[in-house]
């Protein structure tokens, strides 16, 4: 399963019956388990989360193009994401091949950024003013975001294309909702080269859809797949489950 996994980069399971501890254990099938620094835990287990969209609100958890958590210094290598309760239409997660989309860049634009850098904040989506930290204030989520400004608005440099340590296969890494700039220029000017990316690494040729359905298990592999969950559901309820595993500092 674990080939599998590194060839497709998500393998998703239909008709599950998991407790939180459950899916723990099957996360930690893939490496040691890790905590998300932004959110609560589950009473029921340390290291998982509970993401749950209520009718009214309107935010969503992860509603934008991205690797989860790549502003830590070592950011998991792995999610395991359970629904719990799904809407009938809506609420899809979409996933995009970042592997294919590198290898899919221009020569030019490969050699040009192939040793570059980027600086990583949370402070985009968590950091003050940040969508999650807004909604969680207002609605009173539970969620701690903001709670550590430190840990919100630090700072961590990682490659813009990394290379799979299983794999050796590279990819691009850096995305709009977690790279505050790159190395050596402003934002300012760093804007245009991570849209140009970001454009590129999501194009349709490159991304699946999921469709999920409660009892549905994913595991993905974050250091080569971005994803985005959509969100097309408001006025209705979504409950799903998370547990991340530790990864390595990115190379």
């Amino acid at each position: 399963m674990h080939r599998i996994w590194l060839e497709y980069g998500v393998l998703c399971f239909r008709h599950q019956k998991l407790s939180p501890t459950q899916q723990a254990q099957f996360a930690r099938s893939f490496g040691e388990l890790d905590v998300y620094p932004f959110m609560r835990a589950s009473e029921s287990h340390p290291n998982v989360i509970e993401l749950v969209k209520e009718p009214g609100s309107q935010t969503n958890f992860g509603g934008l193009w991205h690797t989860d958590t790549s502003y830590l210094p070592e950011p998991p290598k792995a999610t395991v994401l359970y629904a719990v309760e799904v809407p009938t239409v809506g609420g899809d997660t979409l996933f995009a091949d970042a592997r294919a989309a590198y290898d899919g860049l221009s020569p030019a634009l490969r050699d040009r950024f192939v040793d570059t850098r980027g600086v990583y904040s949370p402070r985009l989506v968590h950091g003050q003013g940040g969508a999650y930290a807004v909604e969680a204030a207002q609605a009173d989520l539970g969620a701690r975001y903001g709670a550590d400004p430190d840990c919100a608005e630090a700072e961590v440099e990682h490659p813009l294309f990394r290379t799979h340590p299983d794999t050796g296969r590279k990819s691009i890494y850096c995305s709009l909702a977690h790279t505050w700039r790159i190395v050596g220029m402003s934002r300012e000017a760093s804007l245009p080269v991570l849209r140009e990316l970001d454009e590129h690494a999501t194009a349709d040729r490159y991304v699946t859809r999921l469709r999920w359905e409660p009892g549905t298990l994913a595991i993905w592999d974050n250091r080569c797949l971005f994803h985005y969950a959509l969100n097309d559901y408001h006025g209705k309820r979504r409950h799903m489950r998370r547990v991340i595993v530790r990864g390595d500092r990115p190379c």
